[in-house]
């Protein structure tokens, strides 16, 4: 299994955000209360991932039925157990004594409520293929006992619900309106645009009182703008820091920096069915264009991993050990090109004005690209307009991330790669094409791991097709993700996770 080598170093140097002395400026507060500066504005009400003016993500007021490993595993959390009890059909067993912020019991009722009336009815029709689940499946067994029906076989289906916003509220909350209960270790209690989300301490929580008193979690997306709050002392903790100011931070006394592998990764995805990136020796002499490692160590400043396959490996059935390496070799690249059907075309490259280092890395391309006689055109865009053109399959390149917030990764596979998985379904049945899917044995590869109750099926299956597709030249790996941590040294007992907004806040800290 892959680790990151700077949280290896990083846990060396103090094993957690708790080893070093000294305090990132005076703070007056309340030593109990913390303020977290987060790279995404957690009141944004124009994301997909807003309800009623706050984020699930990384607030913990909200919980799911299960949560997730350090190594990608479900367990369990507001359900003790779960049970397949044939290939369709779940039945999981809730935690009893589990109070809501409104004082009120958690029960099948409340699971049932949220599963149909909110996650089934509210979020659409994308919410059936992830989970499986359409309206009508989800039902009371007793009052501690709810059986799920999936529309076919999905052994994933525990993992996949280990998600944030698979959380449970009773019908008495209004995300809409903004009235958020739920049953975790922190309640809302304030929300100001464009500023924070504030939360306190939920003294009744299951799974005991937290230490904390009030967490608020400050929107600060610039880097630079939250390093400053860190080394002001404005904030306690903050998430994404400068990056050429990450060596002075860790040379500092009274600053602790930690970095995470996280199961996020970046590529170049090719649009296969188009001319001329429907040429599989062009897509491979693209990859031997590129150094991952110059572009982690250049652009990234050294916080990533340079990757061989689309998918960061902290996801359990991903060996990239396994994968085909392109090593950067120009003359080789250049050969391909010219046996390609490439004939000097200007290829499309679109890029999310809003991802990190987006145009550094798509000048970084553009450039290596060059340099084996490819032109590529970098158009930076909103998130909707890429989204748009991508669907269409209006470009030649997309540089991207893929990654889960869940230990049930299935996703990842279905929906980038298989033919009818939602990147490719449209195009596919429109025009018989799609964007990223070879087809054929490819998808039969993905279907057997998609429904295999082994573990070790289910690895050869996706690990074989993985395989394949790096073959075919499908992407150009990047790097894979990793977020960075820095933190005032007084504060201890955070807990990192590869899913970053799986963070635990119920132990945190700040020493005298």
């Amino acid at each position: 299994m892959y680790s990151s080598r700077r949280r290896f170093l990083a846990g060396v140097a103090g094993g957690g955000l708790a080893s070093l002395a000294g305090c990132a400026g005076d703070r007056t507060a309340d030593e109990t209360a913390f303020t977290i500066g987060l790279a995404s504005d957690p009141t944004d009400t124009s994301r997909y991932d807003n309800w009623g003016g706050m984020a699930p993500y990384w607030t913990r007021v909200i919980e799911p039925l299960v949560w997730g490993t350090d190594d990608m595993q479900p367990k369990p959390w507001l359900a003790t157990d779960w049970t397949a009890t044939d290939d369709t059909t779940w039945v999981f067993d809730l935690r009893e004594g589990v109070s809501f912020h409104n004082g009120e019991e958690l029960t099948a009722d409340d699971v049932v409520h949220t599963f149909e009336e909110n996650i089934l009815t509210e979020r659409g029709d994308f919410v059936y293929g992830w989970l499986h689940l359409e309206p009508g499946s989800v039902t009371k067994i007793d009052d501690y006992t709810v059986e799920f029906e999936t529309t076919d076989p999905f052994p994933g289906f525990p993992g996949t619900i280990a998600h944030n916003m698979i959380d449970i509220q009773p019908p008495d909350a209004d995300r809409r309106a903004g009235k958020i209960i739920g049953t975790g270790p922190f309640t809302l209690e304030e929300v100001r645009r464009g500023q924070h989300v504030r939360v306190e301490r939920f003294p009744d929580y299951w799974g005991g009182e937290p230490t904390p008193t009030e967490l608020t979690f400050r929107a600060a997306e610039d880097e630079t703008t939250r390093t400053d709050l860190l080394e002001s002392g404005e904030v306690d903790l903050i998430y994404n820091p400068s990056k050429g100011r990450l060596p002075a931070l860790r040379e500092r006394d009274d600053v602790r920096v930690d970095a995470q592998q996280s199961a996020g990764a970046v590529s170049t995805w090719i649009n296969i069915h188009r001319e001329p990136t429907d040429d599989v020796d062009l897509r491979r002499a693209l990859n031997h264009a590129i150094s991952q490692e110059e572009l982690v160590g250049t652009v990234l400043e050294g916080v990533g991993e340079p990757a061989r396959g689309p998918i960061s490996p902290v996801i359990d059935w991903v060996d990239e050990d396994e994968l085909p390496t392109y090593e950067r070799d120009r003359d080789t690249a250049r050969e391909l090109v010219d046996q390609s059907a490439y004939d000097d075309e200007e290829l499309t490259c679109l890029v999310s004005a809003d991802m990190d280092d987006g145009r550094t890395i798509s000048q970084v391309l553009e450039s290596q690209f060059g340099e084996i006689g490819v032109t590529v055109d970098i158009e930076l865009l909103e998130n909707a307009s890429v989204k748009d053109r991508t669907s269409r399959g209006e470009f030649h390149l997309h540089v991207g991330s893929t990654g889960s917030n869940s230990p049930g990764a299935d996703y990842i596979m279905w929906e980038n790669f298989h033919t009818m998985g939602v990147d490719n379904k449209d195009l596919y049945e429109a025009e018989g094409t799609g964007l990223y899917n070879l087809g054929g044995e490819v998808d039969a590869l993905i279907e057997t791991g998609y429904q295999s109750y082994e573990p070790a099926a289910k690895r050869d299956a996706y690990v074989e097709a993985q395989r394949r597709i790096m073959d075919a030249a499908v992407v150009v790996p990047l790097f894979y993700q990793e977020y960075v941590v820095a933190a005032d040294a007084a504060v201890e007992g955070l807990e990192l996770h590869p899913i970053e907004r799986f963070a635990e806040w119920r132990d945190l800290t700040r020493t005298a």
